[in-house]
């Protein structure tokens, strides 16, 4: 059997309003995974602010499969041009990763800088490849969007994390990242 033919149980598209509540229900295990606690009426304000303007950013899911048409190609049809919306999902599909991009201007990079602000998948669909296809959608996504690099930050300790993005080409910074928030967040 050609083992290359064999598609995956999963797909990955942009996300949509409907994937409103497994946004919010993923980030809540993803930010518990990692002792931040933030809670569901929060993360719906960053999620309602990100599906209500596009420009802030970008929700890649990944998906199981179910009967549904061709996942949405990641490619624009020109440099810059929008991300073409996923189809609509079906009933029988059930988001199982997902990956969150914030776009600004840094004068380091000198131009646009994506920032992968999460990258998680549920852990019972890890090792699956998921993770790997989301990271690497989320690269295409970033330099469709005319971004210069991608920066994102990882736990010390999270060392199967660390190995995935040194595989895809990213390097650590000898830097430490610091935080003052300024309301509403007591998590930090």
């Amino acid at each position: 059997m050609n083992v290359a033919a064999i598609k995956p149980a999963w797909s990955l598209g942009r996300a949509e309003p409907a994937d409103r509540a497994a946004l919010i229900t993923l980030l809540r295990a993803q930010f518990l995974e990692h002792d931040i606690r933030l809670t569901p009426e929060q993360l719906a304000v960053s999620v309602d602010g990100v599906l209500g303007d596009p420009t802030r950013g970008l929700f890649i899911v990944a998906r199981l499969a179910g009967p549904r048409p061709d996942p949405v190609s990641e490619r624009a049809p020109y440099p810059g041009a929008p991300i073409p919306p996923a189809p609509t999902s079906s009933p029988a599909d059930v988001v199982v990763g997902l990956a969150y991009l914030s776009f600004m201007w840094t004068l380091e990079h000198g131009g646009v800088s994506a920032w992968l602000d999460v990258l998680y998948v549920v852990p019972d669909h890890r090792s699956r490849g998921i993770g790997r296809a989301l990271l690497t959608a989320s690269l295409e996504a970033s330099q469709q969007r005319g971004c210069v690099a991608v920066d994102l930050e990882i736990e010390a300790s999270h060392a199967r994390a660390a190995n995935l993005y040194l595989r895809l080409g990213f390097r650590p910074h000898a830097r430490t990242r610091w935080v003052k928030p300024l309301r509403g967040l007591t998590s930090y």
